[in-house]
């Protein structure tokens, strides 16, 4: 198959590489381009550091009187980013918001003070839950994920005919994915990392949208490469499940599985800047 990968740079990598040991052809064109933002410098240590994407260990500063506090990760992957960083005690919740917050909880006393590098519309409200828990969350924004352009993905649009599915990273790639396919008549597979990415695609004619079953790459790229479980359009899925509390555990938008799956607030008008850069 042909897939469009319109995870970020340089994540889009290793999905890449995943992809095309399955033997598929990837287009990888980004539809969020990440900025870097320099924080403010920490007036003292915390007691420990949260990383809620891999896009928060990249950008933020590393100082080395940090690197044996405890830090938590929402998942595997930025785990890795973070022990690559050189943290040397590091703890990783494997899933979304919901089961970090609760590993906090289990192995972090309280009160303490934590700081959390992350993205200027973080995903969830990780600092007000645990403030509930006697934490002090200092929210340090190390980057903005800004919405490419459509201008910049014109060639992908044109190309839309060859391709037979898209992987989806977060609600906010999937809100540019479906302006992307507006009024193309594309029908194909889309494979989205939670059940929040495949709300945001609910009102797409004509696709078939898969959701993993967790918000992790390991879980997405197993269901690519089973070909998808959900073989029914979604619009076909909400009217076939009527009452409204199970549509909502169906389709609606859950907790996001990391800072990428935060809410866009963009306007009806085209942002700014360079095209982002892509494989």
């Amino acid at each position: 198959m042909r897939i469009w990968v319109t995870r970020t740079t340089p994540g889009n990598q290793s999905t890449l590489k995943s992809l095309q040991a399955l033997g598929h052809e990837v287009v990888c064109v980004p539809v969020l381009d990440v900025r870097r933002i320099d924080p403010e410098p920490l007036r003292s240590l915390p007691d420990a550091i949260v990383f809620t994407s891999s896009n928060g260990v990249r950008n933020h500063p590393i100082w080395p009187e940090m690197l044996d506090l405890p830090v938590f990760t929402v998942g595997n992957r930025t785990a890795e980013a973070v022990i690559r960083a050189g943290y040397r005690n590091v703890r990783s919740a494997n899933g979304n918001l919901r089961d970090l917050q609760k590993l906090i909880l289990d192995e972090l006393p309280s009160p303490c003070r934590i700081v959390h590098f992350g993205a200027g519309e973080p995903a969830g409200d990780l600092k007000s839950h645990l403030r509930r828990f006697g934490y002090l969350v200092d929210r340090k924004i190390v980057y903005i994920a800004d919405a490419v352009a459509l201008r910049w993905l014109l060639r992908v649009r044109t190309d839309l005919p060859n391709i037979d599915g898209i992987m989806v990273h977060s609600p906010r790639a999937a809100e540019r994915v479906a302006k992307v396919l507006s009024k193309t008549g594309w029908s194909g597979k889309i494979w989205c990392i939670s059940e929040a990415c495949a709300h945001k695609l609910a009102k797409m004619r004509n696709i078939t949208v898969n959701v993993a079953s967790r918000p992790t790459e390991l879980a997405l790229m197993d269901l690519v490469r089973q070909g998808g479980s959900a073989r029914t359009p979604i619009r076909a899925l909400m009217q076939a499940v009527p009452h409204r509390a199970v549509r909502s555990i169906l389709l609606g938008p859950g907790l996001p599985a990391n800072d990428n799956d935060a809410p866009s607030h963009e306007d009806d008008g085209e942002p700014d800047g360079e095209p982002p850069s892509a494989a």
